[in-house]
Parts: structure tokens; C-alpha cells; sequence
């Protein structure tokens, strides 16, 4: 696929890289803005992303890239829970209705 070929192609430039961390830090940096703003066009393909460099540098360098797709989905699974418990229960005692 298209997608994975400018994968592969980024990780071939990858690999002549001489600072591999602050390439880290800039995709981790931007990792985050994409996937706090939903804006990231695929989580499929960030996780290839990530799977590739992974296994160009190894787990100590995706750990933390790996960590944020777990904690939004650990994110998205407790604000679904709370708003399930919120519409079978109905607003708390006390609750005025407005939002802040």
C-alpha cells in the first residue's frame, strides 16, 4: 500500500539519522497534538509507524509512544463508563445542570 511504502521510505531516512532522540521528541510532541486533537488520520498506521521504529531501535524507544495510545484508550473507556453511569442515574445530588 501507498501508506506503508512512505513508512518504509521514512524509516530508510530514519536510519542515517545521527540523533535518533530528538527525532523522539519531535514525534512524540507530535504524536500527542494528534492524538489529543483527533486528528491523526489512522491510529492503524501510527501504530505501523511506531511497530517499524520499534523494531529499528527497540522497545526502550517506543515504550512511551506506545503508552499514549494506552492511556487514550484507557481515556476514552472511563469517560464512556462515566457517561453511561451519568445517564442511567441521572445527575448527582446537588448538580445544577451547568457545564464549566
Amino acid at each position: 500500500e501507498e501508506i506503508d511504502a512512505t513508512l518504509d521510505k521514512v524509516i530508510v531516512i530514519f536510519r542515517y539519522l545521527t540523533d535518533k532522540d530528538v527525532f523522539e521528541a519531535f514525534y512524540k510532541t507530535h504524536l500527542q497534538k494528534r492524538l489529543l486533537h483527533g486528528k491523526s488520520s489512522s491510529d492503524d498506521w501510527e501504530r505501523t509507524m511506531i511497530a517499524k521504529l520499534k523494531t529499528e531501535c527497540g522497545f526502550q524507544f517506543t515504550s512511551k509512544l506506545e503508552g499514549m495510545f494506552s492511556d487514550m484508550r484507557l481515556s476514552k473507556e472511563l469517560n464512556e463508563s462515566f457517561r453511561k453511569s451519568q445517564f442511567a442515574h441521572g445527575p448527582a445530588p446537588g448538580a445544577t445542570g451547568a457545564s464549566a
